[in-house]
């Protein structure tokens, strides 16, 4: 679990760190040290931060080869109709859980921030590419495929990542959904061996989200709100029904064989420590 907590550190230092270069540029070009707390100003140098951290984090993940090429690949099986499959379960999942998440009522705390970021550019960009890219480089690649080595039962280490990788998000509402998502998300990279339909499965869902968002008029509407109880419910077991196929077919059909989890090169780091003992 070492690297696993490693990684979330760089997570969120990478924040932290681009936290203070982007504000200490506003502050020196404007030649102020009253750092703007709130109002259109503080959001637009957030998303900037949000923006940079997530390509650091990205570039340093690929630099020091905790994702290998070979993570980057469509060599897997029936490589088209995985891909298909993999855009049906996305939509299947999606349908049957944002109705679930309505059922549980669960506090949505950043509501105002995310219907804000709706509409900045740079808050699209990172809901809709850095995001699906960069945390699946992270809690997929980084942490789950460490674990899938490491440890003899695979269930353990995608509901490991899927865990981080909801709690990470600090809000409610998210934390439940986004579990729910990792573990799909884990499964599909588990029988891959490849995050490309991962990747595809998140662009699509964070995707679908922002064009829902605007074909509402920025309403955010329920399910139940716009299509009813009754309505809701059907379309939600449609989403189920898609969800089982989805699964049943990459699993039996396309991928019938998981792909054999073998020992990758540690991270360039790791080898430097280890040879370091060594010498000791």
């Amino acid at each position: 679990m070492g690297r696993v907590i490693k990684l979330v550190i760089y997570y969120f230092l990478y924040n932290l760190v681009f936290m203070g270069v982007v504000f200490g540029v506003y502050g020196f070009v404007n030649h102020t040290s009253d750092m703007p707390q709130s109002g259109p100003v503080y959001f637009n140098l957030s998303m900037w931060v949000q923006l940079f951290a997530t390509l650091a984090l990205g570039i340093h993940l690929l630099a020091w080869k905790y994702v290998t090429r070979k993570d980057l690949s469509f060599d897997f099986p029936n490589t088209a109709k995985v891909l298909l499959a993999s855009v049906v379960l996305s939509v299947g999942m999606g349908l049957w859980t944002n109705y679930l998440t309505e059922l549980t009522e669960l506090p949505n705390v950043m509501e105002d921030l995310f219907n804000k970021m709706m509409y900045n550019p740079l808050g699209v960009i990172s809901i809709v590419v850095m995001a699906p890219i960069v945390e699946e480089l992270l809690f997929r690649g980084g942490m789950q495929g460490h674990l899938l080595r490491k440890w003899k039962n695979p269930a353990w280490a995608i509901l490991v990542s899927a865990l981080i990788f909801g709690i990470v998000h600090g809000n409610p509402v998210q934390m439940f959904f986004a579990s729910i998502l990792g573990l799909v998300l884990g499964w599909v990279y588990y029988r891959t061996g490849s995050l490309l339909p991962c990747m595809l499965m998140h662009f699509i869902n964070n995707g679908t989200s922002v064009l829902l968002f605007h074909l509402s008029g920025g309403e955010d509407e329920t399910m139940t709100e716009a299509l009813g109880t009754t309505g809701a419910i059907c379309l939600a077991l449609v989403g189920v029904v898609l969800t089982v196929w989805s699964i049943w077919y990459i699993k039996t059909r396309l991928i019938p064989n998981q792909i054999a989890w073998k020992e990758t090169p540690a991270p360039a780091e790791e080898v430097i420590a280890s040879e370091s003992k060594e010498q000791a």
